[in-house]
């Protein structure tokens, strides 16, 4: 994923910065540009290619930066917990103290 986003579109899309945090602890997941302006569906594709096009509802996100795993042990402890349900799904992971339920966080 790239920060190099042609000027093209930076109309179209909000400053780069924080965009999607976790569900559980709020910490922040995901960094990009949030679309603020309709691209339509030429533009839409083609702005694929500088990251993850990702949907919050209402909103659309292009995202190009996550969150890794390790760079979360980094920042808020190793691992001391990782949950998994019945079925063997995965459900959430603990860094030190800090909980996420991120899919993101997953693998």
């Amino acid at each position: 994923m790239t920060n190099k986003i042609p000027q093209k579109f930076l109309g179209s899309l909000s400053s780069y910065g924080p965009q999607i945090y976790d569900g559980n602890c709020g910490k922040t997941i995901c960094w990009g540009y949030r679309i603020i302006k309709h691209l339509g569906e030429e533009r839409f594709g083609e702005l694929q290619q500088y990251g993850d096009m990702e949907c919050i509802y209402p909103s659309w996100f292009l995202i190009t930066k996550k969150l890794t795993r390790e760079e979360a042990e980094k920042k808020y402890g190793k691992i001391t917990d990782e949950e998994f349900g019945p079925r063997g799904g995965w459900k959430s992971v603990t860094f030190g103290k800090t909980n996420f339920i991120s899919k993101h966080l997953r693998d």
